[in-house]
């Protein structure tokens, strides 16, 4: 090698060098997820890169964040739940956000009656000892209406009001229920069946804003933070909303959210 080859190469060395460490971070980008789950609590999920080594744990509302780059591998483990492995593909990359639906670890035990004494210490040992009975319910003694479901202070108040037949025939005599015609009337009748559907509604937004944050759905729906609140408030209008009273599935909810975001955008210059 000559002087002049060894001048360039000299030259081109700490060029190239520094090319191959920019190259080896651009593509690493801070990824904002969200955790969700059915039951159990979103919060302290433990979320580790296999790759970098790098690790975080979610906040209450399962909300995370960490440094990733394309084909990086995340863990997601808790004593509650199944351990999980995302690859994070370059789709996740570029968005910048994920979803997480974890799923809980169901441990089934048989049911016992521990007593006070000639325990051993041992759960198992102590579980095969004693001859176990079920427990004394309203249902297992077969009790009247055991099983109906207890009613809200504005549903007691609504059936207190509405409860019964308007106009009772007897033959060719009839009676009217006045309790029920007054309430009708007055207007009290329609006023707590809306009490009871400001329940369901107000129910509703306390379940979402568990399982979503303000950012994570300004970032999934493309719409600015400060219209979130404005925006549930347009779902909650709709007439099928109704559908999502009963789901806890995080994705289903999503998913409603995004076809709807799209009507929302449009009427009020958004897009």
């Amino acid at each position: 090698m000559n002087n002049k080859d060894s001048l360039s190469l000299f030259i081109l060395l700490p060029i190239l060098l520094t090319s191959m460490i920019a190259y080896g971070q651009e593509n690493i980008v801070e990824l904002t997820g969200a955790v969700t789950s059915q039951n159990n609590s979103v919060s302290n999920i433990l979320v580790v890169n296999i790759n970098s080594k790098k690790s975080t744990i979610t906040n209450i509302k399962g909300v995370f964040s960490i440094e990733v780059k394309s084909h990086d591998t995340l863990q997601f483990s808790a004593v509650h739940y199944r351990t999980k492995e995302i690859i994070i593909i370059d789709e996740v990359l570029n968005q910048k956000t994920i979803l997480v639906d974890l799923e809980e670890k169901v441990v089934n035990l048989d049911e016992v009656v521990i007593l006070r004494h000639n325990l051993t210490g041992q759960v198992a040992l102590d579980i095969k000892a004693f001859d176990t009975k079920p427990g004394i319910t309203s249902s297992s003694l077969g009790l009247p209406k055991a099983n109906i479901k207890v009613k809200t202070k504005n549903e007691r108040l609504l059936f207190e009001a509405d409860d019964g037949k308007l106009i009772k025939f007897y033959g060719v005599a009839a009676t009217i229920n006045i309790t029920k015609l007054i309430n009708k009337i007055s207007g009290r009748t329609k006023e707590l069946k809306d009490r009871i559907l400001l329940d369901k509604y107000i129910k509703i937004e306390n379940k979402i804003d568990n399982l979503f944050s303000k950012k994570v759905l300004s970032k999934e729906l493309g719409i600015p933070q400060m219209n979130i609140a404005d925006f549930l408030d347009f779902c909650l209008n709709q007439p099928d909303f109704s559908k999502l009273r009963d789901t806890t599935n995080a994705l289903q909810i999503l998913e409603y959210f995004k076809s709807k975001s799209y009507e929302y955008k449009k009427a009020n210059g958004l897009n």
